[in-house]
């Protein structure tokens, strides 16, 4: 999905009514309480799709949901028709989805059936990638929103790597499953996103007819031409509609559920008794001011107010003047900060660990504390063996703790385009030491199959390590421009 973000960065209220008293007339995008949350803890990709198809089934009005990227693969397919079927009970559904990210996965031919069903589908931001300005805006937020009571929201999008079940290639992510006052705030922030101007409905192309002036050439007609064009017209149609109707085999959805549900039962449950939301509101906005970027400026102070400790899950660290300011003065303070990133074998962003590359060396002599993942999931960490056994991991987690008590999860990544360009929410667990160690022990199993790079050594010893040889070429290919253009990255 970084590498989609390169070559784009190269190139009102509606709905529910249903908010808690306490968010009255305070700003939803960002909001503070000091009472009981239920929280769950989502380390384990099929406990956290379990959890969502549970969500769904609990669902009596209505269903809001809102993503980066929504593939339509096995673990898409058994989301959606879950959501289809809830649908067809009368249950209201919205779906808001990143355009740029989603047009070449959930199609607008997927949306006319979806909406066949009652399905309202939007897309966030249909700007051409060829305006450089608003094209850049995008939403990267992600939740699933079931009657204002309970939400989930985190690093994951929708899409099997994402849930253990890619057979190349998965993430290792960090969700929170959320129920209290907050999620009316929450559910604020997405009716409000939903009927912003930049979210529209985007009809699918219309069958090719044999008049159409594209096939008419003089007084001869290009027949050949507008029958390949109806025949792919129908098969985009089949899929669509495969998608949506055609069931998965029932043995198949049986064993995922039932692994899902293993995994979900050994998930930390707990509270959250002060809690922070923050969100970007969904508009283009200048990218520095307070009042338009949200969440850079509060965790920024965040890092700069540290007493003691951070600890930094993030699948991509790429500095601005901004964050450097705000890590240099924390280490200066002689806190101790710890980051998990990941190494060239498991990233999915080649020219991003190409910029962490050349810069890792200098935050080694700040005194920053940096590990790459290796690319192995942690012997702890099990999968369906017939789906992921053979896979490679990455790690794909947004999270932050701060002096062992404060977490953050959600969907903020540490490089300028999550600071500067795209809509993003998180939430904070404040005065949390309980959920701040489940946390961290979690964090701790990855760093266990990492790589630290304690010295110049280990760091040229580890540059390389497990990497192909095209890996290579293409980490040389790209670690100029991922320099010049680490803003847009």
């Amino acid at each position: 999905m970084k590498t989609k973000n390169l070559l784009l960065a190269l190139s009102l209220l509606v709905g529910t009514n249903v908010f808690a008293a306490d968010i009255e007339g305070k700003d939803p995008f960002s909001l503070r309480m000091q009472k009981p949350h239920d929280v769950v803890l989502l380390n384990h990709g099929l406990a956290s799709l379990e959890e969502r198809l549970q969500m769904i089934e609990r669902a009596e009005k209505y269903i809001d949901v809102e993503y980066f990227i929504y593939r339509t693969d096995k673990s898409a397919k058994l989301f959606t028709q879950a959501l289809v079927k809830k649908a067809r009970e009368g249950v209201k559904v919205r779906m808001l989805l990143d355009w740029f990210m989603v047009k070449s996965d959930l199609s607008p031919f997927y949306a006319h059936e979806l909406e066949k069903e009652g399905i309202e589908v939007k897309y966030f931001n249909t700007t051409s990638t060829l305006n450089l300005f608003s094209g850049q805006y995008r939403n990267h937020r992600k939740l699933i929103l079931v009657d204002g009571k309970e939400v989930i929201t985190g690093g994951r999008n929708i899409g099997d790597e994402y849930f253990d079940l890619h057979e190349e290639y998965n993430f290792l992510d960090r969700e929170m499953h959320i129920e209290g006052d907050m999620v009316a705030a929450i559910q604020k922030t997405f009716d409000e996103t939903f009927a912003a101007k930049k979210s529209e409905r985007v009809a699918r192309d219309r069958m090719p007819e044999i008049d159409d002036a594209k096939y008419r050439r003089g007084d001869n007609d290009d027949t050949a031409g507008y029958e390949y064009d109806l025949k792919k017209w129908k098969e985009k149609v089949k899929l669509a509609q495969d998608f949506v109707n055609a069931p998965m085999d029932e043995k198949r959805e049986q064993e995922i559920r039932a692994k899902g549900q293993d995994e979900l039962n050994k998930e930390y449950r707990g509270s959250c008794n002060e809690i922070t939301f923050m969100s970007e509101y969904p508009n283009i906005g200048t990218k520095n001011r307070k009042e338009n970027r949200v969440i850079k400026h509060n965790l920024f102070e965040r890092i700069a107010k540290s007493e003691k400790s951070i600890l930094i899950d993030s699948p991509y660290f790429i500095v601005n003047k901004e964050l450097s300011e705000s890590l240099d003065k924390a280490l200066a303070n002689k806190v101790e900060i710890k980051l998990l990133t990941n190494s060239l074998n498991s990233t999915d962003a080649i020219y991003v660990y190409a910029n962490f590359d050349s810069n890792v060396r200098t935050w080694l002599n700040k005194g920053l504390d940096s590990y790459i993942f290796k690319g192995t999931r942690p012997e702890t960490y099990e999968v369906l063996e017939n789906e992921s056994g053979k896979a490679r991991f990455g790690v794909h987690a947004k999270t932050f703790i701060f002096d062992d008590k404060n977490v953050i999860i959600g969907t903020y990544n540490v490089d300028p385009r999550s600071a500067n360009y795209n809509s993003e929410m998180v939430v904070a667990c404040e005065n949390s030491p309980e959920l701040a160690a489940e946390v961290k022990k979690d964090i701790d199993s990855r760093l266990a199959g990492s790589i630290h790079l304690d010295s110049e050594k280990t760091i040229a010893d580890a540059e390389f390590y497990q990497t192909s040889f095209g890996k290579k070429l293409l980490y040389y290919f790209t670690k100029i421009p991922a320099n010049i253009f680490d803003y847009l990255l």
